[in-house]
């Protein structure tokens, strides 16, 4: 004959304890809420076959607690995945390395995209910026004490006052030509969404470290080349 096996109340809390537990003990938030959820899954059914009628007020209760739960989980998750992205999106968060996705997504809530039609000026050298900009193509001058240069896209601009702090000034104009493509942070927006997230202000922070510092090592290309032989041989000659 086959054997029942009855599935007692008992069992279920027992569960409901155990994923708890091993819940509290994690370190890693998405696990810890998972686990969580799993006890809150056995809770219900112990409500459901604890007595004859289901507990329907800790159903309800349990039940709301696990939605707010399942609601966090897939925050969790979308912080951490570029799922819902756009190609555009994704492209430009590839220049964000220490940002996780989630941040990114705030971030671009004060973001606008725009299109010159006509030779623009970003910045004037002395003033501060009004925003932070990302050029994603085009042509792009940097104009400083009299001097012009054209410099490459696919690049930050205003980022050293913004890093700077409030008030600081550009160092520098920037001009953009016509079909030139951008993308404009309001700073003042992007200030005050830093300032109420810690974490968020350490990142953007170590990537405009990171994007400055790759600037400089550009701008010195010779700084760390190697000596050729010949050359340090003539230069020992001449010192001796």
């Amino acid at each position: 004959m086959p054997t029942e096996i009855a599935l007692s109340p008992s069992l279920f809390a027992n569960g409901a304890l155990l994923f708890y537990v091993i819940g509290l003990l994690m370190r890693e938030g998405l696990l810890l809420r998972t686990f969580l959820l799993a006890g809150t899954g056995c809770y219900l059914l112990y409500y459901f076959t604890i007595a004859d009628t289901p507990l329907w007020d800790a159903i309800y209760a349990s039940t709301c607690i696990a939605i707010a739960n399942v609601y966090s989980i897939l925050r969790s998750v979308m912080d951490r995945s570029t799922i819902g992205m756009s190609h555009d999106y994704k492209e430009l968060y590839g220049h964000f390395p220490t940002l996780t996705p989630g941040q990114f997504r705030r971030i671009m809530r004060c973001a606008t995209w725009h299109e010159t039609e006509a030779p623009q000026e970003l910045c004037h050298q002395g003033f501060e910026p009004e925003a932070l900009y990302f050029v994603q193509k085009g042509p792009v001058f940097l104009s400083r004490s009299g001097q012009r240069i054209r410099i490459q896209p696919q690049q930050f601009l205003c980022e050293i006052s913004f890093v700077q702090g409030r008030g600081a000034v550009a160092s520098a104009s920037v001009l953009l030509g016509a079909g030139a493509q951008y993308v404009r942070w309001d700073r003042a927006r992007l200030y005050r969404m830093m300032d109420r997230s810690l974490p968020l202000a350490n990142a953007v922070s170590a990537m405009f470290n990171k994007d400055m510092s790759h600037k400089l090592a550009r701008s010195w290309p010779h700084s760390h080349a190697p000596v050729p032989p010949a050359k340090r041989q003539s230069e020992a000659r001449l010192v001796s």
